[in-house]
C-alpha cells in the first residue's frame, strides 16, 4: 500500500509514530480514559458540541463536518472508541492493515487523529509553564513536583483532581494544599483546545482562575476585566484576543467534561 507518510507531518506537525504515541500516552491517564474516551456515537455528538462551543455555532466545514462523516463510518466498522481506533493503527504496519481491511481512507484517518489531538483530548503541557520560576518558593515547589514525577498538567490532574487527592499530594510533598489547588485549576484550564501556560497565567491574572469562572463568564464583562489586567501590564487586550478570542474560550469551557472536584 503506497501511503504518503510525509503528509502526516505536514498536517499534524508530528511524524506518524510520534502522533500515535502522544495520543496513546494521553489516553492512558485514568481521568482521560474516563471522561474523554468516547464511543463513535458519542464522538459525533461531541463534534457538534465543538461546533456550538468553541466555534460559537459558526459553520466550519473543514473541522466538524468531516468528523461527523468519519465517526459514522468508524461506528459502522465497529470501532469502539478513540482508544480502540488508536490501538488498531498504532504502527505503520497496523495502519496499513486497518485501511486495507476496512476501506477507510488514509487522509480521513489522519484528519481524525489530528482532530482528536487538537480539539478533543487535553494537550500535555509542562507544569513549569504554570509556575513562577522567578519566585524562590514556587521554584522549590516545582523541584518537589519534579521529584514526585508530576511534570505535566495531566499528571497534576490525575493526582489532584479530587479533594482527597489534593490532600494526599500536599501531605506527601509538603507543598501547601492551597498552592496545589491553584495549580490543579491552572491545569484544568489548560484542557481548553490550543490554550497553553502563558494564556492560562494571563486568564488567572485577569481573575478567571478556574474553568468554571470562564464557563460562566459574560463576554462583555470578561473583556473589561481582561482589558484592565492588560492595561496594568502596559499591553493591549487586542493582542490577547488575536491569539484566542474570549468568546471561543468561554464556549469551549462550557463543553468540556467536568474533571476537577471542588
Amino acid at each position: 500500500m503506497d501511503l504518503d507518510w510525509e503528509r502526516v507531518k505536514r498536517v499534524t506537525l508530528w511524524d506518524y509514530e510520534q502522533l500515535v504515541k502522544k495520543l496513546l500516552k494521553t489516553l492512558a491517564y485514568g481521568f482521560v480514559f474516563e471522561h474523554y474516551n468516547h464511543t463513535m456515537d458519542e464522538a459525533g455528538r461531541y463534534a457538534n458540541k465543538v461546533q456550538d462551543g468553541y466555534l460559537q455555532g459558526r459553520n466550519e466545514p473543514s473541522i466538524v463536518d468531516p468528523m461527523l462523516t468519519n465517526f459514522k463510518k468508524l461506528e459502522d466498522l465497529q470501532v469502539k472508541s478513540y482508544l480502540d481506533l488508536t490501538r488498531q493503527v498504532e504502527s505503520r504496519e497496523k495502519c496499513e492493515s486497518f485501511l486495507e481491511r476496512t476501506g477507510f481512507g488514509f487522509d480521513e484517518l489522519i484528519e481524525t487523529l489530528n482532530y482528536l489531538f487538537r480539539w478533543v483530548l487535553p494537550f500535555m503541557t509542562p507544569v513549569r509553564e504554570f509556575i513562577d520560576l522567578n519566585n524562590e518558593t514556587d521554584r522549590l515547589y516545582f523541584e518537589i513536583l519534579k521529584e514526585k514525577k508530576l511534570g505535566s498538567n495531566l499528571d497534576i490532574l490525575e493526582q489532584g483532581r479530587t479533594r482527597e487527592g489534593r490532600a494526599r499530594l500536599s501531605q506527601a510533598s509538603g507543598i501547601p494544599e492551597h498552592f496545589i489547588t491553584e495549580l490543579v485549576h491552572k491545569a484544568d484550564i489548560s484542557r481548553l483546545a490550543y490554550v497553553r501556560g502563558k494564556t492560562v497565567l494571563h486568564l488567572c491574572g485577569g481573575g478567571y482562575n478556574t474553568l468554571d469562572k470562564i464557563a460562566s463568564a459574560d463576554v462583555g464583562e470578561m473583556e473589561k476585566a481582561m482589558g484592565a489586567y492588560y492595561q496594568r501590564l502596559g499591553k493591549s487586550l487586542a493582542d490577547f484576543k488575536a491569539v484566542i478570542p474570549l468568546g471561543w474560550m468561554i464556549g469551549g469551557a462550557r463543553i468540556l467534561p467536568k474533571v476537577v472536584e471542588v
